[in-house]
């Protein structure tokens, strides 16, 4: 048996149809987190800035997304975003 040390990656095959509608979410923050039943749960939450009766403004944070997933689909969301934090990371030699 071969001893591969970078190992193939297995292609995912995305369909074109749908991609375009699609939601874009944003959020601020993590609200809340837990499992059940073996399923990752996650609250996304953001803030939004109304009105208030008086004519000056307020914040309210409102969910704008429920994240459910595998843990294996958990670890696969966070390499992803580790990988991302990553390009933020300035070159060596190049100003922060």
């Amino acid at each position: 048996m071969v001893n591969h040390p970078n190992p193939p990656v297995p292609t995912v095959e995305l369909s074109n149809t749908g991609a375009e509608s699609a939601p874009f979410i944003y959020f601020d923050g993590v609200v809340t987190g837990g499992i059940h039943h073996g399923t990752i749960r996650l609250e996304l939450a953001a803030g939004t800035i109304v009105p208030t009766p008086d004519g000056k403004t307020k914040t309210v944070h409102v969910i704008t997304g429920h994240l459910r997933c595998s843990p294996s689909a958990a670890a696969e969301l966070r390499k992803a975003i580790d990988g991302a934090l990553l390009l933020l990371t300035p070159a060596k030699g190049q100003p922060s």
